[in-house]
């Protein structure tokens, strides 16, 4: 039998944890901003693909590094189940236009001489039909075992991992006090014409998931306190299944916080939080051409910037 006092305890011990974490975290200072883009391929990729990816790239600057690759400029690159490629940037605040430009300039480069050496196109958009039964271009178990999670959970999570892409937008919780507030805008910005997912993308996400994608968060407004918004946080941590047993993390075995932790890496709501950087990601905008990211970054930091 599930322990539901026990759980309830470690929903309220695990959010305290977290809430000192994000604290801990918070810069004090000007708030910083990032991105994640991610560019599709114009044809299915296979494995065969990934090792001449993987080859080419320490040709061209980037230091192989904990599964990704690292560039001087502070820019990683890593590869998205169908071979997306996707691009990290650093932290970034409003007046690093330069940098922000010279991002923009080494992904276009890079994306170039992948074509040009490799015959791969990469290009800004969120959905490729007829990619469901596209091979697996990553083989880690954490990829494997959401695939085969995948294959029953809903319709087309397979079409998720391998047909689309996304640009997820960052934002540093720089005062705790502001968490409910920037959390609030992002979840506003989700279904915004501008930021929201197009309907392609959205109806697969709808229908990939339901207890890792469409778990909603229940009773945050402007009034709530951070320790509220993280208490939910937590809870969808714990009802949402695990891609491993396929069960919620709360009926798992192992439901310590190091695993809870790991669990909070696989949650695929529209805004999360990110605890790689303790930072808060709007993930519903569907990647685009390059050339039309700028606006939409700028548009991003005024929103944000008002809070």
């Amino acid at each position: 039998m599930i322990d539901i006092e026990k759980n309830g305890c470690l929903i309220d011990e695990y959010s305290i944890r977290l809430l000192d974490m994000i604290q801990e975290k918070a810069t004090g200072g000007p708030r910083s901003y990032g991105f994640e883009y991610e560019f599709i391929s114009t044809m299915p990729l296979t494995l065969d693909h990934m090792e001449k990816l993987y080859r080419f790239l320490p040709e061209k600057g980037f230091i192989e590094e904990d599964g990704g690759f690292n560039h001087s400029s502070g820019m990683y690159i890593n590869f998205e189940p169908g071979g997306q490629i996707e691009y990290h940037s650093t932290p970034l605040y409003p007046e690093d236009t330069e940098k922000f430009s010279s991002f923009l300039e080494l992904m276009v480069e890079t994306n170039t001489e992948i074509a040009h050496t490799l015959d791969i196109l990469y290009t800004g958009k969120g959905y490729f039909p007829g990619r469901k039964t596209s091979p697996l271009c990553l083989t880690t178990s954490r990829y494997k075992n959401l695939h085969a999670r995948l294959s029953h959970s809903s319709t087309r999570g397979w079409e998720m991992m391998k047909g689309t892409a996304s640009i997820h937008l960052h934002a540093a919780v720089d005062d705790i006090n502001k968490f409910v507030p920037l959390f609030l805008c992002m979840c506003r910005l989700s279904s915004e014409e501008e930021f929201r997912m197009q309907p392609d993308r959205r109806n697969i996400w709808d229908n990939t998931d339901p207890y890792r994608c469409g778990l909603p968060y229940h009773g945050i407004n402007e009034n709530s306190e951070p320790i509220e918004l993280v208490k939910e946080l937590v809870r969808i941590g714990f009802e949402a299944a695990t891609i491993d047993e396929n069960i919620p993390f709360k009926d798992t075995q192992n439901i310590s916080f190091d695993a809870f932790m790991y669990q909070m890496t696989t949650i695929f709501t529209d805004v999360r939080l990110n605890i790689k950087g303790f930072t808060l990601e709007l993930r519903t905008l569907d990647s685009i051409p390059i050339a039309l990211f700028e606006r939409k970054w700028l548009r991003f930091l005024s929103l944000l910037e008002e809070f």
